[in-house]
């Protein structure tokens, strides 16, 4: 530990003097049983690995992450959602596009249900330049004009989503889109596991 500590005070054992190299090395700790009894039985591990990670960031946003009732942090919170529900459907619908024939019809239900919501469409449909200021934290030019610092979101809602329905529909969704997807995706993961297992 002190050559990792360099120079750092540190007195007595820590984790790392317990690792031994080959429990890391000797053993396969991929979670193969788990893949294997996960998602469609079609799909690449890889895949199934990815959608395990998708599930996860959806889970955090919707249970551990709880409303925020102080502004600027609702704002931090709705962002995430938002980024993150974008990335997991941009994601769904590539896979959809290459596996989505092969797999099993009660699968690609689950898979559809998720895709063909109002919501998922909204968010996959909107100007690209939305994302990317929320990720980027730099508003093109052409909506300075419509942001305020008094207004919801700061205005970004109404400048990229000029239709009023649009806007508000996408404001008061967006938590219970992401709770709907990751429920969805729960389900669909367990939907290989036999019901012993469970």
């Amino acid at each position: 530990m002190s050559a990792v500590a360099d120079g750092l005070p540190w007195e007595g054992p820590s984790f790392l003097d317990t690792v031994i190299e080959a429990d890391l090395t000797a053993r396969d700790v991929r979670a193969k049983k788990h893949y294997r009894g996960s998602f469609d039985p079609s799909l690449p591990e890889e895949v199934k690995a990815s959608l395990t990670a998708m599930t996860c960031a959806l889970n955090t946003l919707d249970v551990l992450l709880a409303e925020e009732p102080k502004q600027t942090s609702r704002v931090s919170l709705w962002k995430l959602r938002y980024i993150t529900l974008h990335h997991v459907l941009s994601s769904l619908t590539k896979l959809d596009e290459h596996y989505g024939a092969g797999m099993r019809p009660s699968d690609r239900s689950l898979l559809r249900e998720i895709l063909d919501a109002p919501m998922t469409n909204l968010i996959l449909q909107a100007h690209g330049g939305f994302r990317n200021t929320l990720v980027h934290y730099v508003p093109p030019r052409a909506v300075h004009e419509q942001l305020s610092l008094h207004q919801p979101f700061y205005g970004l809602l109404d400048a990229y989503f000029p239709e009023e329905e649009d806007a508000g529909f996408l404001n008061e969704g967006l938590a219970g889109h992401t709770s709907r997807a990751a429920g969805l995706l729960d389900a669909w993961s367990e939907s290989c596991i036999p019901s012993s297992a469970v």
